[in-house]
C-alpha cells in the first residue's frame, strides 16, 4: 500500500523545531519548474495552484539542460519537479522521463511515484492512455488524488464544477491503465453529512488506499477561508474508529490519538516545554521555484520571496550563483517574512485557544494558525 506522496506543506525542506532550515553548505539544487496551470482551484492547497499559460516543451528542455550543467560543472546535484499540473501540459507524455533525465536524487527511477494528481486533466484529455503509458513506462505504479467530499462539496472546495466526476473518472482511467490508485481525503464540515457515501467511493476508486485527514492550516487566504470548515474533536471522535481502519498505515496512527491533536492539546504540549522537533527531510537543499517567464525565486511553487533574475536575459550562471550565494532560507521566512519568530510556547500563550476542539493532524497547522494571528494581530 502506497504512502501520500509528500507532507501536508508539499515542503521537502528542511524544518527544525522552530521551522527554520538547519545550516550547513549546499549540495543540492532543487528547481521547482512551473511548466502548466491547474485547472481548478483548491482551498487547501500548498501550492496556490492557477491557471496559466504552459511553458513550452523546448523552454523546459533548455531550462533543464542549462540548470543541472551549471550544478554539475561546480559539483552540486541537481533535481526539478514541474508545476502545478503535469497532466494539462500539451506535452504531458514527454515530460515524465524528461524530468527523471535530470533528477539526481531517484537514482534510475522516477520522482512521479506516487504521481499526484488532481485528476481533473486525465479526464479532459484525448490522449489520456498515452499519458498514462508514458507514466507507467517511466516507473509509475500509482496515480494519488485527492477527495473533499462527494459531488458538489467536492466541487465547491477546487472551484470547479464537474471537478468531483472528473476526478472519479480519472481515477477509473488510471486503474483500467494498469496503475493503482490512492488518494487524500481533505475532511470538513461540509463534506461529513455525506461522509458514508464518500467512504464507499474511496473504497471503489482507491485500491492502494487512502489518507483521511483535515487540511493543515497555511496562512494564505484560501486556508483562512477553509478554516471555517475546521472539524472538531466532537465531530471526528464517532468516525475515529473507522476511519482509523480505513486509512492508509501512514496516516493510520492520527486517529488513534485524535484527542491529542485539538488546538488545546497542541497549546498544553506547547506550554510544557515538549514541542516535537521536525527532522530535515533533505539535508544541503536549497529550494527555488523558475515561473514560465524565467523568472526565478527563493521559496515554493506559489510562494515567490526573493527574486534572483531571469534565466534568459541574465543568465543561469548570474541566477543561480545569485541563489547558491544567499543560500537556504528559513521555510518561516518565506511563509512570515525574515526576522525571529516567537517560540512555541510564546505563541500558545498569546494567541493559541486553549479550549480550542479545532483538529489539527499535526504541530506545524497549529504553529502556523498561532504565527498567522499574531501576524494579523500585529497589522491591526
Amino acid at each position: 500500500m502506497m504512502s501520500p506522496p509528500e507532507n501536508q506543506y508539499g515542503d521537502r525542506r528542511a524544518r527544525g523545531d522552530d521551522g527554520a532550515v538547519s545550516e550547513g553548505p549546499v549540495t543540492l539544487v532543487y528547481l521547482c519548474l512551473e511548466v502548466a496551470g491547474c485547472p481548478t482551484v483548491c482551498r487547501h492547497c500548498w501550492a496556490q495552484g492557477t491557471g496559466y499559460g504552459m511553458m513550452p516543451l523546448a523552454e523546459i528542455e533548455w531550462v533543464l539542460a542549462r540548470a543541472h550543467e551549471y550544478c554539475a560543472g561546480r559539483g552540486l546535484g541537481f533535481d526539478s519537479y514541474p508545476m502545478h499540473e503535469l497532466a494539462a501540459h500539451p506535452d504531458a507524455a514527454e515530460l515524465f522521463g524528461l524530468f527523471n533525465s535530470h533528477s539526481g536524487t531517484v537514482a534510475g527511477g522516477t520522482m512521479f511515484e506516487p504521481w499526484p494528481t488532481t485528476g481533473v486533466s486525465l479526464a479532459l484529455r484525448g490522449d489520456w492512455r498515452d499519458v498514462l503509458r508514458a507514466a507507467a513506462g517511466t516507473g509509475t505504479e500509482h496515480v494519488w488524488l485527492a477527495f473533499h467530499g462527494t459531488g458538489e462539496t467536492h466541487d465547491r472546495q477546487v472551484s470547479r464544477r464537474g471537478a468531483y466526476a472528473e476526478s472519479c473518472l480519472a481515477a477509473e482511467r488510471a486503474r483500467e491503465a494498469g496503475l493503482g490508485v490512492g488518494c487524500n481525503v481533505f475532511l470538513t464540515r461540509d463534506s461529513l453529512p455525506r461522509l458514508d457515501e464518500l467512504i464507499g467511493v474511496v473504497g471503489r476508486l482507491a485500491d492502494e488506499g487512502a489518507c483521511f485527514e483535515t487540511a493543515g492550516f497555511l496562512p494564505t487566504p484560501r486556508s483562512r477561508h477553509n478554516e471555517r470548515l475546521r472539524l472538531t474533536l466532537p465531530d471526528l471522535a464517532p468516525w475515529a474508529a473507522r476511519l482509523g481502519g480505513l486509512a492508509n498505515p501512514v496516516c493510520r496512527s492520527q486517529w488513534a490519538d485524535l484527542e491529542t491533536r485539538t488546538e488545546a492539546a497542541w497549546v498544553r504540549q506547547a506550554l510544557a516545554g515538549d514541542w516535537p522537533a521536525i527532522p530535515d527531510p533533505a539535508p544541503g537543499e536549497l529550494a527555488l521555484v523558475c515561473r514560465t517567464n524565467f523568472d526565478v525565486y527563493s521559496g515554493l511553487a506559489g510562494l515567490y520571496r526573493t527574486r534572483h533574475g531571469n534565466l534568459r536575459t541574465d543568465g543561469v550562471a548570474t541566477v543561480l550563483g545569485r541563489a547558491l550565494e544567499r543560500g537556504r532560507e528559513r521555510d518561516d521566512e518565506l511563509w512570515f517574512g525574515p526576522g525571529p519568530l516567537p517560540a512555541p510556547d510564546e505563541l500558545a500563550a498569546r494567541y493559541g485557544d486553549a479550549d480550542g476542539l479545532g483538529v489539527h493532524m499535526g504541530p506545524e497547522s497549529a504553529r502556523y494558525l498561532w504565527l498567522d494571528r499574531a501576524g494579523r494581530a500585529g497589522r491591526g
